[in-house]
């Protein structure tokens, strides 16, 4: 659920009209081959230097990231900082066991009700009208409180737009900062009583639950252009197009509804503060420091870059 409340992906755009032969409109957003990135960013304070790279999600299927850039940085500096947080959870074998039941359970429906009985006509018609032009064949998605429902089909539509979800880049870098013996600093989050966690998250409203599919449904039908434009732009190193887009509005929407769980969202709030100490931390402490952050967060009107300029460092970049 973390993933699901702090996942970036672009919004807007114009649909694809069915019939209009989707499959080869959709087959556009293949980039294949060796594609650099966007360049870092550097910031300064007397001799202390910070490179961020901002990393976007989804990104093109086949595309074969390498930023030569980002590889010097790494072996040059003292400390990489990761975005995702390491989770520590606490209990043994038969706690893991209860939590994955319980984790199945509460992504379910209860009382055998179905996704049809939780949200509006209208909301249902949407949703019912995507699944059949990406995955007709699932019937799963009708079992599930409508979060997971709208998971389940994002997943399928970006499988057939061509894209690929889950943070590759960080994970590149990361893989590239232990190829160099570069320690690796992430957010810790501690998760004391993970049944009870999960257990939250069953109370999360049939209004929050129907708020953040009406967001993805619409992301789905007027952003996968959007999507596609942004991984291009992303894959090629187009900032000026990156700068042009804004948080999706269905990143929100979720996010309070996954927060409207007290403890997710305190969870949360120490994935993001964490993030923000570790970064001031390591520019007090080491010469040379690499971090990774969604592209989202580091160019917003208030994002990194922005408050990292209000504080005095001198910030330079693509």
């Amino acid at each position: 659920m973390l993933s699901v409340s702090l996942a970036a992906a672009a919004a807007g755009g114009a649909e694809v009209p069915a019939g209009s032969g989707a499959d080869s409109v959709l087959q556009e957003v293949e980039v294949t081959g060796e594609h650099p990135g966007p360049g870092l960013w550097r910031v300064v304070r007397g001799e202390h230097v910070l490179w961020l790279l901002g990393t976007i999600d989804p990104l093109p299927r086949k595309l074969e990231w390498r930023s030569r850039e980002t590889e010097t940085a790494i072996a040059e500096a003292q400390e990489v900082l990761s975005e995702q947080p390491s989770v520590s959870v606490h209990g043994g074998p038969f706690t893991w066991v209860s939590a994955y039941f319980r984790w199945r359970h509460v992504q379910t429906i209860p009382e055998n009700g179905t996704l049809k009985d939780w949200i509006t006509p209208d909301l249902y018609a949407r949703f019912a009208a995507l699944e059949s032009r990406f995955d007709a064949h699932d019937s799963r998605t009708e079992k599930l409180r409508p979060v997971f429902a709208g998971l389940r089909l994002y997943a399928r539509a970006l499988d057939a737009s061509y894209l690929s979800t889950g943070n590759q880049t960080e994970e590149t870098v990361l893989h590239l900062a232990r190829k160099h013996h570069v320690h690796v600093q992430q957010p810790q989050i501690t998760v004391e009583d993970p049944k009870g966690l999960i257990s939250q998250l069953r109370e999360i409203s049939r209004e929050a639950h129907a708020a953040c599919l009406a967001a993805m449904v619409e992301r789905l039908e007027t952003g996968l252009e959007t999507m596609k434009r942004a991984a291009r732009a992303w894959a090629v190193g187009d900032v000026a197009t990156l700068r042009a887009l804004s948080t999706p509005r269905d990143i929100e929407v979720c996010t309070d509804a996954v927060a409207s769980s007290p403890r997710m969202k305190e969870l949360i709030d120490q994935a993001r503060n964490g993030w923000e100490r570790n970064l001031e931390s390591a520019l007090e402490r080491n010469r040379t420091t690499l971090a990774v952050q969604s592209i989202y967060e580091l160019l917003g009107p208030s994002g990194t870059l922005v408050k990292l300029r209000q504080k005095g460092y001198l910030v330079e970049g693509p």
